[in-house]
């Protein structure tokens, strides 16, 4: 993490693309991130998270940068995992609450209708 974090300071983008898996669905260089105006001044790593399975690492940081004269802090919660002797960025971790699950099944168009009419559900409130 700290040394993601000090290849975004100094602009090492060739690091940078050596240490995130390509199937995080992140670019290798995000153009915001290295966006020339952008100044990273400070990081702090809030949690670490170590083994939380093996070979697999969660950091919870945040890193502050100065841009065109404003303050802003990037705030993530990030996995690595520990491949071919070195730690690679897998993907950022969702934030919220978890997703809604429905613990009733979903009515399909051809079942009857739960309104209890008789006729089809594609044909009654289904439409």
């Amino acid at each position: 993490m700290r040394s993601r974090y000090t290849a975004h300071v100094v602009r090492d983008t060739a690091y940078l693309d050596r240490t995130y898996l390509p199937t995080s669905k992140h670019p290798g260089v995000d153009g915001h991130v290295l966006g020339p105006d952008t100044k990273w001044v400070k990081l702090e790593i809030h949690r670490h998270h170590a083994d939380v399975k093996p070979g697999i690492s969660h950091v919870d940081f945040s890193a502050h940068f100065e841009e065109r004269g404003q303050a802003g802090v990037m705030h993530e919660k990030s996995e690595f995992a520990f491949l071919e002797g070195r730690w690679i960025f897998t993907r950022s971790l969702r934030e919220g609450p978890p997703p809604v699950v429905h613990a009733a099944p979903k009515v399909g168009r051809n079942d009857p209708c739960p309104c209890g009419s008789g006729k089809k559900y594609k044909k009654c409130c289904g439409s």
